[in-house]
């Protein structure tokens, strides 16, 4: 049977008998892969892909590995300067609250010196020793309890040290006086 023939039978089955069918079919030479054959061919040729790929994703995996470590290696050092000009930046606020300020005086009020404070269930003895660090002054307590008030105060630092013992003054159990450079609390 011509190709022809057997492409009009696949076409139109319904023009021919199931004998013609069952013929050409039987005429018909299919060949029946062995799949054994098939899986190693198909087998062979991903390996061989594979082994094409692997020296690539290798040196991808190397590149990775690299732009990570000195993507480390970029923010150490920037960390280690961001410290390095943090410990500048520490002595000059020191060097700034070192300057001799009177009881009364005040410091620049655009220096970064002068943020307000924030005391939160601190003790006394904490606040009050900041501030006369600040104002350089010493304190002096004359019950031991009153050093173990726990308070929560905003301390601005542009107030003087008048301003800041009467606002002490204004909590009932805290009675601060000055004298000179001593700050008494009763």
């Amino acid at each position: 049977m011509k190709k022809e023939e057997q492409i009009r039978m696949l076409l139109h089955p319904e023009d021919y008998t199931d004998e013609q069918l069952d013929q050409m079919l039987d005429e018909t030479d299919v060949k029946v892969p062995d799949t054994n054959e098939e899986w190693e061919e198909f087998r062979g040729k991903r390996e061989e892909g594979r082994r094409k790929r692997l020296p690539l994703l290798k040196i991808a995996a190397m590149f990775v590995g690299v732009l990570i470590l000195s993507g480390i290696a970029y923010a150490a050092v920037h960390i280690i300067r961001g410290q390095e000009a943090g410990v500048g930046k520490q002595e000059a606020v020191v060097s700034t609250n070192t300057q001799h300020l009177s009881p009364n005086t005040q410091a620049p009020a655009d220096s970064t010196v002068m943020k307000p404070v924030v005391y939160e269930d601190a003790e006394l003895a904490t606040i009050l020793s900041e501030i006369a660090t600040f104002y350089q002054c010493e304190v002096v307590y004359k019950s031991e309890a009153s050093n173990h008030i726990r308070l929560y105060f905003t301390w601005d630092k542009k107030a003087t040290i008048d301003e800041l013992i009467d606002t002490f003054n204004k909590f009932e159990r805290i009675h601060i006086t000055r004298e000179d450079k001593k700050l008494i609390v009763e």
